[in-house]
C-alpha cells in the first residue's frame, strides 16, 4: 500500500509539473510576442556567512492574457561550510507562481484577492511540490512614495501530502533608494513540527541597473539537520534587466 501511495504521489507530481510547464511555455510565448508586456529579469549573486555562495535568477511576466501573471526564481547554491568549494554551484531550488486576481477591475478591497498555483522543486528525489492557494495583496500607504505592499498567501493543499503553508511576501519602500523586501513562510506539517522560513532583505539602489543587497536567512528545515546551519547573513549585488 505504501509503495502504491508513493507511486501515486510521484505520478501526480509529474502530471502537475508537465501541465504547469505547458501552461508556462504557452503564456511565456504569448507574452514575449507582445513588446508592450516584456519579461523582467534580475540576477543577484550572494556571499553567505556560512561559507557558500548563491546565484539567484528572478523572472516575471507581469501582464499576460486574461489577467494572468507569472513570477518566480531559481536559486543555485554551493555547499554550506565548505570555503574551498564556495563557487561550485551544485544545489538548486526552483519556485514559480502562476497568478490571477479575482476582481482586477474592482474599486474596493476585493481588488487584492486572487489565486495562484505555486511550483517548487529542488535537487534530490521526491522534492517536487505543487501548491494551489489564495492570495490577498494590499498597499501600505504610509511609507515613502506609496510603493509599499503586503501580500498574504494561503496554500491549503500540497501535492506531496505533507501539509499546508501560510506565507507573507512584502516590499516596503523606506526612501527613494532604500527598500526592504522578502518573505516569511510557515509550513504546517502533518507528521512533524511546523517549520519557518524567512528572508528579509534590505536593498540599496545604486542606479537603474545595480542594487546592493543584504539579506538575513533562516530555514528551520536546515536547522533541524545536524549537518547544516539554518541561520545566515548574505550580502550581494543585484543586476536588473
Amino acid at each position: 500500500m505504501t509503495l502504491l501511495l508513493e507511486k501515486r504521489e510521484t505520478l501526480l507530481n509529474e502530471i502537475s509539473f508537465t501541465l504547469f510547464l505547458i501552461f508556462l511555455f504557452t503564456f511565456s510565448t504569448i507574452a514575449e510576442a507582445s513588446k508592450s508586456n516584456p519579461a523582467k529579469v534580475n540576477l543577484t549573486y550572494y556571499f553567505d556567512s556560512r561559507d557558500y555562495t548563491t546565484l539567484n535568477v528572478q523572472t516575471s511576466l507581469p501582464a499576460l492574457p486574461w489577467g494572468f501573471n507569472i513570477w518566480g526564481f531559481v536559486d543555485v547554491h554551493s555547499e554550506q561550510n565548505n570555503s574551498d568549494q564556495r563557487f561550485d554551484l551544485t544545489r538548486y531550488f526552483i519556485e514559480y507562481r502562476l497568478k490571477r486576481p479575482f476582481f482586477p477591475n474592482a474599486q474596493s478591497a476585493w481588488k487584492g484577492l486572487g489565486f495562484e498555483i505555486e511550483y517548487n522543486d529542488a535537487n534530490g528525489t521526491d522534492n517536487t511540490v505543487v501548491r494551489p492557494g489564495l492570495t490577498y495583496k494590499h498597499e501600505v500607504p504610509f511609507l515613502h512614495g506609496n510603493k509599499s505592499w503586503f501580500e498574504w498567501r494561503y496554500h491549503p493543499y500540497e501535492t506531496d501530502g505533507t501539509g499546508s503553508q501560510v506565507s507573507l511576501i512584502y516590499s516596503l519602500q523606506l526612501t527613494e533608494r532604500i527598500f526592504i523586501s522578502g518573505f516569511a513562510d510557515l509550513n504546517l506539517e502533518n507528521d512533524t513540527d511546523n517549520r519557518w522560513l524567512f528572508e528579509p532583505q534590505i536593498n540599496f539602489k545604486i542606479d537603474k541597473t545595480f542594487d546592493l543587497v543584504l539579506e538575513t536567512r533562516y530555514n528551520e528545515f536546515e536547522d533541524a539537520n545536524t549537518a547544516l546551519d539554518g541561520f545566515g547573513v548574505a550580502g550581494g549585488l543585484k543586476i536588473k534587466f
